[in-house]
């Protein structure tokens, strides 16, 4: 099956805005030669409990972009209400009922990074992607903050080499 000229030229349009424009606080690159495959980071929020981390993400665009969003998940471990325990990010805009093609890598990334920081919670927790995050962010907002805080914290302690500077 070949690959639809259109998804190609959109992600080459999508990572040119990335590398020249980023917006503050993301990165994102294609993996190795597959324009389908993306690794992007995003770095926690200043002024929020995620500030200091940096959280991975995969990205993995079908050919039917920007027609259908990519599957988005996080590679480093997250305790938030809005993220399913395999990195799954619950958000409107990656799902196709709340996608447009207007949406591109940049606002998907700016987007993940809101969420982070202004979590979308439900009115029962147990309907969230996490429900003991979503939880403990209802009923212990410090409670909540120190357990982001500490995943941050192991972030920092296990990056004895520097590589989080270097991604992706």
């Amino acid at each position: 099956m070949t690959t639809p000229p259109n998804a190609q030229r959109r992600l080459l349009r999508d990572f040119k805005k990335v590398t020249a424009d980023a917006p503050t606080g993301v990165s994102a690159a294609p993996v190795g030669d597959d324009l389908f495959k993306w690794s992007a980071i995003i770095f926690g929020p200043p002024g929020t409990a995620w500030e200091g981390g940096v959280w991975k993400l995969d990205l993995s665009f079908s050919p039917e972009y920007p027609q259908k969003p990519p599957d988005v998940r996080f590679q480093t471990e997250v305790f938030h209400p809005n993220v399913f325990p395999d990195g799954q990010i619950c958000l409107d805009l990656l799902k196709a009922s709340g996608w447009s093609p207007a949406y591109d890598v940049c606002t998907i990334l700016v987007a993940i990074q809101s969420l982070l920081a202004d979590p979308d919670t439900h009115a029962t927790p147990e309907g969230g992607a996490n429900p003991d995050a979503e939880s403990l962010f209802v009923r212990d907002r410090a409670g909540y903050n120190s357990k982001v805080k500490a995943l941050v914290q192991k972030q920092l302690e296990e990056d004895d080499m520097g590589c989080l500077s270097a991604v992706p």
